[in-house]
C-alpha cells in the first residue's frame, strides 16, 4: 500500500489490495492496536488541479466522515 504519510502504518498491516474505485483503493489491513482483527482501509485518490479538489471527492469524504459517528463493530475510529 503506497502512502507518503498516512498516519495509518504504525496501526495497520496492509495485507492485500481488496478492491478498486473511482475514488480510490480498498485494502485489507491487520490492526495491531485491536488482536490483529482484519479491518478494511480506504485510501482516498485526490487529484487537485488548477481550480481545486474536485467537488466529487469533496463529498466522498463527506460521506466517510458521516461513518465517524455510526455505531458498528465494522467501522473501526
Amino acid at each position: 500500500m503506497e502512502s507518503k504519510d498516512s498516519g495509518f502504518s504504525d496501526r495497520y498491516e496492509p495485507v492485500a489490495e481488496i478492491g478498486e474505485g473511482a475514488y480510490g483503493k480498498v485494502y485489507k489491513a491487520r490492526d495491531r492496536n485491536n488482536e490483529g482483527r482484519f479491518v478494511a482501509l480506504k485510501k482516498v485518490r485526490v487529484q487537485t488541479g488548477e481550480e481545486g479538489m474536485p467537488l466529487s471527492t469533496i463529498r466522498e469524504v463527506a460521506v466517510l466522515r458521516q461513518l465517524e459517528s455510526f455505531e458498528h463493530p465494522n467501522v473501526v475510529r
